[in-house]
């Protein structure tokens, strides 16, 4: 479930136009990866709760915690990276689909290995998976 809910925020964020947007667990190289902005899409932490049967079909809700890394370019400004995830990553995640998305923290910060700045976005996320029962 966890894999589909990253797969979804990678297709949205593609879709609105975003480059270079990787899964957390794909196993690419960081230096393999854009020298411009690239994003990274992980899950922090997954919980399932009680499923919901019906006659047809089995619902199964659950409650994520996800995180957004962006990586700027070399010697970009804080604001400036604020500012690109304000217009291009967030109005993006916020808009209404079939996931509850809630930006919990948003944090940046130098990251040394790489020389360049990571703004990390969490989100908290509740949705529902819905699976087809065996008919036997």
């Amino acid at each position: 479930m966890i894999n589909s809910v990253i797969k979804e925020v990678i297709e949205k964020l593609s879709a609105s136009g975003l480059k270079d947007v990787y899964s957390a667990y794909d196993a690419v190289p960081v230096e393999r990866k854009s020298r411009s902005f690239y994003t990274i899409i992980g899950a922090d932490s997954f919980e399932s709760q009680q499923p919901i049967y019906s006659p047809v079909t089995v619902f199964m809700p659950y409650k994520a915690e996800i995180y957004i890394n962006i990586t700027a370019p070399e010697n970009y400004s804080m604001q400036n990276l604020y500012e690109y995830f304000s217009a291009n990553i967030k109005p993006v995640i916020m808009e209404n689909s079939g996931l509850d998305f809630y930006i919990k923290k948003v944090s940046m910060k130098h990251d040394t290995q790489i020389c360049r700045l990571v703004l990390t976005a969490k989100i908290s996320v509740t949705g529902i998976e819905k699976y087809e029962r065996n008919k036997t």
